[in-house]
């Protein structure tokens, strides 16, 4: 279950962002209003959205949808969140959502889940849930749309509104899940949340209401308690229930309606949600958090009144210079970020608001470790460099490209949106009593509106949204820092003189002529799946897929032979660091910020990465950036830049990682856990931070440039587009590349890994809180190379991974979320392995280690029973169904088309393959590869905890 904090914002405003919102703010005045109730002006809202209220209060919204064909995503929302809870009652709005899934008037306690996977939903994924300071929302995404499952939803949704049972026996059961959720989640990122929203809200009840809850409160609260909570808030005049997808909406409609219409309220409401409020005249203030897994940082912040205008064009227009003045202010401190000789690591400006409260503008800037008070001095002396000479004429020129470019995206693509992303709009608007216009809309209102929009303007709002509360310093390092010091340098700082900023000009990108187009020397069509596989003089490969999924989109992909099996095995590290900083290390002729406004409005990213076997960049992009999208990755092969700027970031994220690796079980289980599981081999895990250090830029250029001058280029795009041009465009920049390799070596030696053999238990130890451990266990497989197998593995571990979520987590209720899995390598020889991993009490490590030995025993000792196998299988077989009309999908192969053909045929018979599964092939699987005689343990506990083993 996740646990947000959606309603009461903290994001950025920036003109981006803005710019792709879906929705607007209430009006005030205007000719009728739609079934919400939300007045109508001279704003025009998208037509398609079928919106309704039934007579006991209950909203509804509905809209036809197609991406992904035949498929729904549903959302309930309850205007109920944890800051209605009173204080002994804190987190029992989280509990309730937990109990949603454990039984009901209809359901069986453990049934919904089971329901839902034999239709193909699998928990997590497809059903969910979440709750917030100010709402819970359960989600599902129904792979078909068939009645059935439409009913289904609709009916369990209805169990969710009124029908939960909430027994005192179900609730003794969850409650060691919902703690075990708490014990995962309390770590230093909390707590500086929790610190932080003290300082910025003290007279608000967020602090002191997160989601979570306390401990004192979930380990003692009755089922009458929970209960009672249930009855005042779950009523249909705070639900909206959203069903966006491939089904006439007349027809959803009625169901809804023949389905809620009978809900009627239990006993007397609750109490309106308080807000609190917020002290505009407050003194400025200043203050410290201090652990020492944080990165150095500072936030600058100022408060302005709440203000809820009227949605009209004119007020949109006024959004649209809020937005482009803050996001230049954002622009000019990521400029000095990237700076060879900066002491910042990252900075952003923004403005969010908090409904009801106020709005807050604000600078962050992380510095290298300990040098707060630079950064510090860059936010002060920036933003009053802003507020006295305001921004220049280029640099808003680019911003308002920018926009425009997201906008225009934005429209194209309209007619293909997922239906995640319309019910998730819908949903955002729920409580703000808005409503959502088009895409193409809006990027026509910018094209009216942009040409008036006046430098002067821009900077006269800028001024305004800085007019506000004395400001709020709040500092985060690893060490102590007293907070007069900090009040002294922010003086200190005020007392620099700063300069107007100097406007620069147009830049030009440099790295257009690649030499002559190059020209095909092979070109086939895999008929049965639509894929053109291309070959060039120069032994460059282009693999391309059409499709109508998303409309004026591509996915792209760029593949380098070599990879992370290239690199030097005595360097370790080099992968991370390459990964780090490269695209931040520019081109010869173009540092990073001279590419961020060369490319501005358009939608392409710079650099390489190191994959296991290859040098890669892939992304999505607008078709018509496509062939700039080309350009620059060929410019980064050909021309990579190796910049000052990356050495000095890398050496500024190095503390940052290292004040991370053993801060939470979770950390220490990412950074070391992949090393041990491969006996050691240095490739594997995030080596020690003396590793990292002696890594350089001079060590990456010489392992990259062979591969960037020779190794064989692969390249893969899937979506709308035309043939000719997109075969043009890679003829003008790759194809006209001097001759590549062939082929890539074998790497023979380098494809050696082995996963760990011995089977000494491990214990590992982290600086989180002593409650906190972890429980990894693991079993050596093998390489994917035979499919069958492959599969009959992926299966095992999801029927393994049904039964341990059914043990630990519903009947014993010693973990929040188990998981299992296989990782079957495509570039190890022999290497794979299935891990299952659980977040438990120290004092339950010893029961958890014998449940999960229970049930692979059972696996081994006799087949699966069909209804499990079904439940298992179902989900997958929904997925890959859905996933043929995914780009995405589609990209991961043809991106590999050519070189790696297995993967093709694999597509053919990926279905019939899961089908094929039986309960005695899964028996026969789990006796060959989980042996009890070959489990690796490995245990994770705080070095403040007495438990050695158990």
């Amino acid at each position: 279950m996740n646990i947000q904090r959606r309603r009461f914002r903290r994001v950025f405003l920036s003109a981006t962002a803005l710019a792709c919102a879906l929705y607007v703010s209430p009006a005030l005045a205007g000719t009728g209003s739609n079934p919400w109730g939300v007045p109508y002006t001279d704003v025009t809202p998208d037509p398609s959205i079928r919106f309704g209220k039934l007579p006991n209060g209950m909203k509804y919204a509905i809209r036809r949808n197609a991406t992904p064909k035949g498929t729904a995503s549903v959302r309930f929302n309850f205007a109920f969140g944890s800051i209605a809870e009173s204080e002994k009652e804190r987190g029992l709005a989280h509990f309730i959502e937990h109990l949603a899934f454990n039984g009901s008037t209809h359901v069986p306690e453990g049934d919904m889940i089971r329901i839902l996977q034999r239709q193909g939903l699998a928990f997590g994924p497809d059903t969910n849930a979440s709750t917030g300071f100010e709402d819970t929302t359960y989600m599902l995404d129904l792979p078909k749309t068939d009645n059935e499952r439409i009913d289904t939803a609709l009916f369990l949704m209805r169990e969710v509104a009124s029908e939960l049972k909430i027994d005192q026996g179900a609730v003794d059961r969850e409650r060691g899940v919902v703690l075990s959720e708490r014990r995962a989640r309390d770590n230093y990122q909390l707590k500086r949340a929790l610190q932080g929203m003290q300082f910025q809200y003290p007279l608000t009840p967020y602090p002191n209401r997160f989601p979570i809850g306390t401990d004192e409160v979930l380990k003692t609260a009755t089922a009458d308690t929970i209960r009672d909570l249930y009855r005042r808030y779950y009523r249909p005049e705070n639900a909206t229930l959203i069903f966006v997808g491939d089904a006439d909406p007349a027809i959803i409609e009625r169901k809804i309606r023949a389905k809620f219409s009978d809900w009627q309220p239990q006993g007397p409401a609750g109490a309106k949600l308080d807000r609190g409020r917020v002290d505009l005249t407050r003194p400025a203030a200043v203050d410290v958090f201090t652990d020492p897994a944080v990165e150095t940082s500072v936030a600058l912040m100022v408060m302005t009144p709440w203000e809820d205008p009227a949605d009209t064009r004119w007020n949109r227009r006024r959004q649209l210079i809020q937005g482009a003045a803050m996001s230049l202010l954002a622009r000019r401190l990521q400029e000095i970020s990237n700076r060879p000789d900066s002491k910042l690591i990252g900075a952003s400006a923004g403005r969010s608001p908090s409904r009801d409260l106020g709005y807050t503008a604000s600078i962050s800037a992380a510095a290298k470790d300990g040098q707060w008070k630079d950064a510090l001095q860059v936010a002060e002396q920036e933003l009053r460099r802003a507020l006295k000479f305001g921004f220049t004429a280029s640099e808003l020129k680019v911003q308002m490209s920018e926009t425009e470019g997201a906008l225009k995206r934005s429209a194209e693509r309209s007619s293909t949106r997922s239906n995640q992303e319309l019910a998730n709009a819908i949903l955002a608007i729920v409580e703000e009593n808005d409503f959502i216009t088009t895409p193409e809309f809006r990027y026509a209102f910018y094209r009216e509106t942009a040409p008036s929009i006046t430098l002067d303007e821009v900077n006269a709002e800028f001024r305004r949204l800085w007019a506000g509360s004395k400001p709020l310093v709040f500092v985060t390092d690893k060490s102590a820092v007293d907070k007069a010091e900090v009040t002294a340098a922010l003086e200190t700082s005020r007392q620099v003189a700063v300069a107007a900023p100097v406007d620069g000009g147009d830049l030009q990108f440099a790295y257009q002529d690649f030499g002559t187009p190059g020209k095909i020397v092979a070109d086939k069509t895999i008929t049965d799946l639509g894929i053109r596989t291309i070959r060039f003089a120069n032994n460059v490969r282009l693999n391309l897929k059409k499709t109508d999924f998303e409309n004026g989109s591509v996915r792209y992909s760029v593949r380098i032979a070599g990879g992370m099996l290239a690199l030097p095995a005595d360097k370790p590290g080099l992968p991370m660091l390459i990964n780090s900083v490269f695209a931040l290390a520019g081109l010869e002729k173009h540092s990073i910020e001279d590419l961020r406004k060369i490319t501005a409005g358009h939608n392409v990213q710079p650099g390489l990465a190191v994959a296991e076997d290859a040098l890669a960049v892939q992304g999505g992009t607008s078709t018509e950036d496509l062939p700039l999208q080309l350009q620059l990755t060929a410019a980064y092969v050909t021309a990579p830049g190796y910049r000052p700027e990356a050495a000095n970031r890398w050496a500024g994220v190095l503390p940052v990682l290292e004040g991370q690796r053993r801060a939470t079980a979770q950390n220490v289980s990412s950074f070391e856990v992949p090393r041990i599981i491969a006996d050691g081999d240095p490739r594997f895990g995030v080596p020690s931070n003396e590793v990292l250090t002696q890594r350089t830029l001079d060590e990456a250029k010489a392992a990259l440039q062979p591969l960037l001058q020779s190794a064989p280029i692969e390249i893969g795009i899937v979506g709308d587009f035309v043939d000719a041009q997109v075969i043009e465009a890679v003829a003008k920049t790759f194809g006209a590349l001097p001759a590549r390799d062939a082929a890539a070596p074998a790497y023979t030696e380098q494809r050696k890994a082995r996963v760990r053999r011995d089977t000494t238990p491990v214990t590992l130890t982290h600086r989180g809180t002593e409650d906190q451990a972890m429980v990894t266990d693991v079993w050596p497989a093998t390489d994917d190379d035979d499919y069958q197998r492959f599969v009959g593995l992926d299966v095992l571990t999801d029927v393994l991974n049904i039964m341990l979520t059914e043990t630990l987590r519903e009947e014993l209720g010693d973990t929040y979320s188990p998981s299992v899995g296989v990782n079957a390598s495509d570039t190890f020889d022999d290497f794979g392995y299935i891990a299952v991993g659980a977040t438990v009490a120290p004092d339950k490590i010893g029961a958890v280690e014998d449940a999960i030995r229970q049930a692979v025993a059972k696996l081994r000792d006799a087949p699966v029973d069909a209804d499990l196998l079904t439940r298992a299988r179902n989900p997958t077989l929904q997925r890959i169904d859905r996933s043929r009309r995914d780009n995405g999908f589609w990209l991961d192969r043809v991106a590999v088309a050519q070189t790696e053909p297995e993967d093709i045929e694999r597509i053919r018979k990926q279905r019939a393959t899961y089908l094929s599964v039986t309960p005695a092939q899964l028996q026969q699987l789990a006796r060959q590869y989980m042996p009890a005689d070959r489990e690796v343990s490995i245990r994770i506990v705080s070095d403040k905890a007495k438990l050695a083993a158990t």
